[in-house]
């Protein structure tokens, strides 16, 4: 009798260890059911969580230490992946795109049941301060970085960066919606918060660019900013040039400051894709136009050829132009595919809505220059127009 009580004792602790594995592996995982006294298990990586509705918090704790944080008005599940080969961490926008480090070999990709946008939300990252230390990055010069739509960068958002020191994570606070892919990464910098470049030569005012698919970002102290792509690495410069030949601007154009922009690259003729992001001084614009001004229609960045001796500036890339007024007030042009190159912003006169930004008959009637028709598109003194 008492071996057979010894083996139905056995027999139901092998069955509760199987169900428990069971439960471990298959089953979704509630936080809530943690709030009655229930022991949890921690969900692993492609578990299914759910988050609770009405506004009551769902703190939940991955293996690794990972956190989501959330309150949302409705039920909704979520499911937390590794991926073992995200892109590298070199490639950073949204701050300073260089001297940034992987603190971890993977990312997290977060997908809700229905990528709810209508949540308060924020996620956690830990970190390990003496593989911090090891790797010489503070822990104030970390951050979570999402994904770009593109894939081609890792966005930095220091508005909503938290680092809990005390409990040595990284947060992503503000947050409505979490789906996405996230990575600590860690500047190694001494200085902390927004790092900018000055304009200049040397060392610590030249750009290093990383060969790859993903894009790097530099900015500089007046806002001039760079998103680029290259597929070579390369280093790059800005100085600022005082004094602007009349000579050498458009028939009835002007230019907004007294200065230009001179951009020189170690691969002028290398292969990348660039995005650049040019700041103007509304205020001076006021002035220049005190009987009522619009950025949107008056101003346009034109390029010159690096050391041209002749010939005027053109407008670079008309149609790939857009003038982003309050707050931000800058001049974003896409899709250049040089950097090299002496850069202006030229107060024009008013374009209409609708209308092509400049019209050949525009850009000819300044001065005699070369003219190549190539099916529709134009070269003037080799510059596509």
């Amino acid at each position: 009798l008492t071996d057979l009580l010894v083996a139905i004792l056995i027999f139901q602790w092998l069955g509760n260890g199987v169900l428990a594995v069971h439960y471990s592996d298959e089953m979704d995982i509630n936080p809530q059911d943690s709030k009655s006294g229930a022991e949890v298990p921690v969900p692993g990586f492609g578990h299914v969580v759910q988050i609770a509705g009405g506004m009551v918090r769902t703190d939940q704790d991955f293996k690794d230490g990972f956190v989501i944080d959330v309150f949302s008005p409705k039920a909704r599940t979520v499911v937390v992946t590794q991926n073992m080969t995200p892109l590298g961490a070199k490639f950073v926008s949204g701050t300073q795109g260089e001297n940034f480090v992987a603190i971890s070999n993977y990312s997290y990709q977060i997908k809700t049941n229905d990528s709810a946008n209508d949540l308060i939300a924020k996620i956690e990252i830990p970190f390990q301060p003496q593989m911090l230390d090891q790797m010489n990055v503070s822990s104030a010069n970390t951050f979570v970085a999402v994904l770009a739509p593109d894939g081609r960068s890792w966005v930095v958002d220091d508005s909503i960066r938290n680092v809990h020191v005390t409990q040595n994570t990284t947060r992503l606070i503000k947050m409505t919606q979490i789906d996405g892919e996230y990575i600590l990464v860690g500047r190694k910098e001494i200085d902390t918060s927004n790092i900018f470049l000055q304009f200049g030569n040397g060392q610590t005012r030249t750009v290093h660019l990383a060969a790859g698919i993903g894009t790097q970002q530099s900015e500089w102290i007046d806002g001039l900013r760079f998103n680029v792509q290259s597929d070579q690495q390369m280093q790059f410069n800005v100085n600022l040039r005082p004094g602007i030949n009349p000579g050498t601007l458009p028939a009835g154009t002007e230019p907004l400051n007294t200065y230009t922009w001179v951009v020189n690259s170690s691969q002028p003729f290398g292969k990348m894709d660039v995005t650049m992001s040019v700041p103007f001084n509304r205020a001076m614009l006021a002035a220049m136009r005190p009987a009522g001004f619009s950025p949107s229609t008056m101003l346009t960045v034109f390029k010159r050829p690096l050391n041209a001796s002749s010939g005027v500036f053109l407008p670079l890339l008309a149609d790939n132009q857009v003038v982003k007024e309050l707050p931000e007030d800058r001049i974003e042009i896409t899709k250049m595919t040089q950097l090299d190159g002496v850069y202006v912003i030229l107060v024009t006169p008013p374009k209409p809505v609708g209308e092509s930004m400049f019209p050949l008959s525009f850009v000819l009637s300044s001065s005699s220059l070369r003219l190549i028709s190539l099916g529709g598109l134009y070269l003037i003194d080799e510059q596509l127009v």
